[in-house]
């Protein structure tokens, strides 16, 4: 690879006013170029926000596989039967997947949304996060529509305990931690328990690298067969509602990025990147100051994990000038095809 078109894409992530943490190239399963700032190395913690969606897929993957969940047409009403008898009873797994649950879900992070999104009282009020979504009402028939929602995501945080006996960060260790050696992981919990699958994976730059090398791999891992490949593939399916979302995992791309790229994309700046034409995987963390504590939403998230730079010295910084993908990935781009 071109170092100085590798420069370049350096010279992008750390320019002033991106608050980039930590940038891993990942090419042909080895670290090619891995760029810090001041302060932060390779042990540092990262934020996940919303790329921890991306891993919730994977282990409803491999729970199926497991044979603990029997398929993703699998109605939801078989962990939540208090929804019998309602509009959401005909709502399946693969709906949920898909971001096609028809519940009313409000997903603005903007603070004058305070009163009307769903995603700020999530984390601004509720100890029990599993049950804030479940208890949303429908607001379209499910599989009839698209709209992103981290409700949707929790839901299988349910989903996963009841299938699996454990919280869903316990199956985590042992189906995906472990195997591929994310050494340094936390997965967040809600006051009551429930692991936030919707968000807040704490792990290092390195960690979301071996996790974008692992769907790059198809799934395995050395000689281990970690994410079932035939997951992998379904995952990266767009939803016959939106052409750029699969199973939590976007798969639109910008111009000048290769068209088979898919991405696992975070609040505040916080991107692994998949290109399997190139054998590449990048990520990108932005600025995050971990609590010190146990990674337990108590009372509520906001206060051990505010956003936005909130709260100065604390949680995470979003690129105070935008985040332009495809500025950023082009030279890393051309450095391997030449042109």
């Amino acid at each position: 690879m071109d170092p100085l078109l590798l420069d370049k894409a350096r010279a992008y992530a750390f320019s002033p006013g991106m608050n980039t943490q930590g940038v891993v190239v990942v090419h042909g399963g080895a670290i090619v170029a891995e760029w810090y700032t001041e302060g932060a190395d390779k042990d540092s913690w990262a934020a996940s926000w919303s790329v921890a969606k991306s891993f919730t897929s994977a282990l409803i993957g491999i729970a199926i596989d497991d044979g603990l969940i029997p398929s993703v047409d699998e109605p939801m009403i078989t962990y939540y039967p208090d929804w019998k008898g309602t509009e959401r009873e005909a709502m399946t797994l693969r709906d949920v997947l898909q971001m096609s649950s028809g519940l009313d879900w409000v997903e603005d992070y903007d603070p004058a949304a305070i009163f009307e999104s769903d995603i700020i009282q999530l984390v601004l009020s509720e100890e029990d996060q599993l049950r804030y979504a479940s208890a949303r009402p429908a607001k379209v028939e499910p599989g009839s529509a698209w709209n992103y929602s981290s409700g949707d995501t929790m839901l299988l945080s349910g989903v996963l305990e009841q299938a699996t006996g454990m919280p869903t960060d316990d199956y985590a260790q042992q189906e995906i931690f472990d195997p591929i050696g994310m050494e340094q992981a936390e997965w967040w919990r809600d006051a009551r328990g429930h692991t936030l699958t919707y968000c807040c994976l704490d792990t290092t730059s390195r960690g979301f690298a071996r996790f974008g090398l692992l769907y790059l791999r198809e799934g395995t891992w050395g000689d281990e067969q970690v994410v079932p490949s035939a997951w992998v593939t379904e995952s990266l399916e767009p939803a016959p509602q939106s052409d750029g979302y699969g199973y939590q995992w976007w798969l639109d791309q910008p111009d000048g990025v290769p068209d088979d790229m898919f991405a696992a994309l975070g609040h505040d700046g916080q991107f692994i990147y998949v290109i399997p034409s190139l054998d590449l995987v990048v990520v990108r963390n932005g600025t995050y100051a971990k609590d010190p504590g146990e990674p337990i939403a108590e009372p509520n998230l906001f206060g051990k994990y505010p956003s936005d730079g909130l709260v100065p010295g604390k949680g995470t910084v979003p690129p105070q000038e935008g985040w332009d993908t495809a500025e950023f990935l082009a030279p890393i781009v051309q450095s391997i095809t030449g042109t």
